[in-house]
């Protein structure tokens, strides 16, 4: 009778053994596997929370003082650890053509210049400073357009380190929010503002200089209500670029922690100037506008129709859109208001548009159109007029 042979306890033991062997070097090479990933996200996250915050501070920071008024300053306060500016950076009126962004769902609070019914403490200034002490108003006596945004680094106090910050946003008398989490001091021990301004020049027909600010002098304050005085204007009017200095962590302690520096000058270009320049003169239009009336299906429009504006493909070629206003001229003599609309320039050789807002039989309509620059500065207007049968 045959036998059927099977595996010895000797030859078992050798096999599960290999097995293990296999199966702890498999597990060794996921578990590797699992925390290259792990710093992976680690460091993308501290990343992206690095760029976030870079993104914010560059961009706004260097519009202080556009769309200002004459009497509002550019600058309000500025220290280690808190800027605050006003600009007209967010505007809520998608016809609003000074406004350097259109967020039609931005709420009114946040879109204009603060008052003094709305008086602030500047957040984070020490000893704490009250802001605005006059309203400012534009030529037509209505209030700037141009709202106070402050940012401050404050520590953040839902973690046990001692060195953790938080960089916030505050616009007007809104609610501070969060912009990002872990920042922790610049590791070189820059501050997280530090400041140059406009120096003397050292001799006769030598251009100015820049320099830093010492930090025995901050905080900076916009100490008169109007926008102009000497006094302010040798010290916080004088300054032209914020260095920002920061590191950015993932929240981990240990050999976990991932860090990430970033060290960057943002230059304040409209700082000493009465109204945003920074595109050179005023765009030249050296164009025409036609318009003709039209009726489709019983509604009266009419058609604009222009060629591109000389300094849009040539000259400074700095033309970002063109402004249209409108107003009756007959039976009744009405002014412009707000612009009718904005185009945006494409590098298109003929832009039109159709104006079906309203327009009434057995009117006079007069139109004009201005080009605009990223200033935004308008050029002298060409107007035409039109008869609404």
């Amino acid at each position: 009778m045959r036998q059927n042979k099977g595996f010895t306890v000797v030859e078992l033991l050798v096999s599960m053994v290999v097995l293990l062997v296999v199966l702890a070097g498999a597990l060794q090479f996921v578990t590797a596997q699992s925390r290259t990933f792990r710093r992976g996200a680690d460091d993308m996250a501290v990343v992206q929370n690095l760029s976030y915050g870079v993104d914010n501070l560059d961009s706004q920071i260097r519009t202080s003082g556009g769309n200002t008024t004459d009497a509002q300053p550019p600058v309000v306060y500025a220290s280690d650890s808190v800027f605050a500016f006003n600009a007209d950076y967010v505007s809520n009126d998608a016809n609003d053509i000074s406004a350097v962004y259109i967020d039609p769902d931005a709420p009114p609070e946040q879109v204009a210049g603060l008052t003094t019914a709305l008086q602030i403490g500047i957040p984070g200034s020490a000893p704490n400073f009250n802001y605005p002490t006059q309203n400012y108003a534009d030529g037509s006596g209505f209030n700037s357009a141009a709202e106070t945004i402050t940012f401050f680094f404050t520590r953040d106090a839902s973690t046990s380190r001692t060195d953790d910050f938080l960089l916030m946003r505050q616009v007007n008398n809104q609610p501070a929010e969060v912009l990002i989490r872990n920042v922790l001091p610049d590791s070189t021990d820059l501050p997280f503002f530090r400041y140059y301004r406009l120096l003397p020049p050292a001799a006769v027909n030598l251009l100015p200089l820049l320099g830093p600010v010492p930090a025995n002098q901050l905080p900076l304050k916009h100490t008169f209500a109007t926008h102009g005085d000497q006094a302010d204007t040798t010290r916080i009017d004088s300054l032209r670029t914020v260095l920002v200095s920061y590191q950015v962590t993932n929240g981990r302690t240990g050999t976990s922690e991932r860090k990430q520096r970033i060290s960057f000058k943002i230059p304040l270009p409209n700082m000493g100037l009465r109204m945003l320049k920074i595109c050179g003169s005023a765009p030249v239009l050296g164009i025409n506008l036609a318009a003709a009336a039209v009726n489709v299906a019983g509604v009266n429009k009419v058609n604009l129709t222009w060629p591109r504006a000389f300094d849009e493909n040539s000259g400074e070629k700095d033309v970002v859109r063109y402004v249209l206003w409108r107003r009756r001229t007959a039976p009744v003599a009405e002014v412009y208001g707000d612009p009718l609309t904005s185009v945006t320039a494409t590098g298109a050789v003929n832009y039109a548009y159709t104006d079906a807002q309203n327009v009434l039989s057995g009117s006079t309509y007069e139109y004009q159109l201005s080009a605009q620059d990223c200033s935004p500065k308008l050029s002298p207007a060409v107007t035409t007029v039109v008869v609404i049968p």
